[in-house]
């Protein structure tokens, strides 16, 4: 018999004559991931195999299937697809799924400690429409956290998500041979009240409750409670899971919210009643949605609003080529003009230092409400800044002066 804890493929197997392993990217609680590559059109891809010791598990392999019937056919730009599936010659079970090559929010809140507000909206909104398409299609994921959400760079735009393992996800027709059964799934930090107590009842609503966590989290640096203990401790576990019941999160301790976000978390997405959160992930989106213009500071008068929109007015205002030559000049060597556009050329050979460059220029981007075009071609990462009306303003100034400065302050 074999033994259950040797790896499914080995490096440098070639799974079904199509796929060759190239390396291990990670190990979950259902499958372990490697990056693959198409033998034929050397397309990248992320390959999942069931563990080995799950393989004769009826249960387990019909949530297996469930995240390759998610994934598969929902077709949304937000969410990973799954383009294949198939056995391996010792008959475990395989899926294919497009490569992410991006970096989990589960690591940039660490990294930035908290996120921009409108940053962190970009991301909910982009997260509520990937969810409502799968709601749409009678799938809820239940289990949405920070570490299945990556944030990517597409059509050099930064800050794409890509929602990720739809492994435990429940299709709504419980008749349908894919449902699970009354089972407690999940991630316990991200788990609605109801997928404690009634784990049999959860539909898409818990979902719009995680994301409410995921926003806080954003918004916060932490999630609303927190595990004290170790893993294994139960006592740890138990007060974990009496305090997503029974208690109310924490207050955000933030000053830059704006008026009604607050409420939007506590009265829309993180209410213990499923009956009293957001019915739908389109009320969700449509609410973020109000928040991301630029929005009134909590507690401005009339007046101090007036005088940050005449600000803003300012700071798109445009400058002679002179001002500009000046100003860019000033910036440094690895800034300039070209046709019209400022650029800014890196050159690094770490991708991680290169990623942390990229998701920088996105914090002051959503900052500043400005969106470059951003490139990469390793060993090189290039920033285009396009101005909206043909010609350079203030703002894209500030903002390539506030890139500047934290790429000095990091030893660029």
């Amino acid at each position: 018999m074999d033994d259950p804890q040797e790896p499914v493929v080995a490096i440098g197997e070639v799974v079904e004559g199509r796929y060759k392993i190239l390396e291990l990217l990670g190990v979950g609680g259902m499958g372990t991931v490697f990056l693959a590559e198409h033998w034929l059109i050397k397309r990248r891809v992320a390959i999942k195999f069931l563990h080995r010791e799950l393989v004769t598990d009826a249960d387990m392999i019909r949530r297996f299937m469930n995240e390759a019937l998610a994934a598969g056919t929902l077709g949304h730009p937000n969410i990973a697809e799954s383009t294949d599936m198939g056995f391996t010659r010792t008959d475990v079970p395989y899926i294919v799924f497009e490569y992410v090559d991006g970096t989990a929010l589960s690591d940039e809140v660490p990294r930035l400690g908290r996120l921009p507000v409108r940053r962190a909206l970009k991301i909910a909104y982009q997260i509520a429409s990937a969810l409502e398409a799968a709601h749409r299609a009678g799938i809820v994921h239940r289990d949405l956290k920070s570490e299945n959400i990556y944030l990517t760079v597409r059509d050099g735009f930064v800050d794409h998500v890509k929602v990720l393992d739809f492994g435990i996800s429940r299709f709504l027709a419980a008749s349908d041979r894919t449902a699970i059964g009354s089972t407690t799934m999940g991630t316990p930090e991200f788990m609605a009240p109801e997928q404690i107590t009634s784990p049999d009842a959860v539909d898409h609503r818990a979902d719009i409750y995680s994301l409410g966590v995921v926003l806080y989290e954003m918004l916060s640096g932490h999630v609303p409670f927190r595990l004290t203990g170790a893993p294994g401790d139960l006592t740890a576990m138990h007060a974990l899971l009496h305090q997503i019941i029974h208690a109310a999160p924490p207050a955000l301790e933030r000053t830059d919210l704006p008026s009604g976000l607050r409420e939007l978390l506590a009265d829309g997405l993180l209410p213990k009643d499923p009956a009293k959160r957001f019915a739908t992930m389109d009320e969700v989106r449509g609410a973020l949605e109000s928040f991301m213009p630029e929005a009134r500071r909590p507690g401005s008068t009339e007046a101090e609003h007036v005088n940050a929109l005449s600000e803003q007015t300012l700071s798109r205002a445009t400058l002679s080529p002179d001002e500009v030559a000046r100003e860019v000049k000033q910036l440094g060597t690895r800034w300039a003009l070209v046709d019209g556009n400022l650029r800014l050329e890196l050159f690094h050979r770490s991708m991680t230092k290169l990623a942390e460059a990229i998701h920088q220029t996105a914090a002051i981007a959503d900052e500043v409400d400005l969106y470059p075009h951003v490139v990469v071609d390793v060993p090189r990462l290039t920033v285009t800044i396009r101005p909206d009306r043909g010609s350079i303003t203030v703002l894209e100034l500030v903002f390539a002066a506030r890139l500047e400065q934290w790429l000095l302050a990091n030893r660029w």
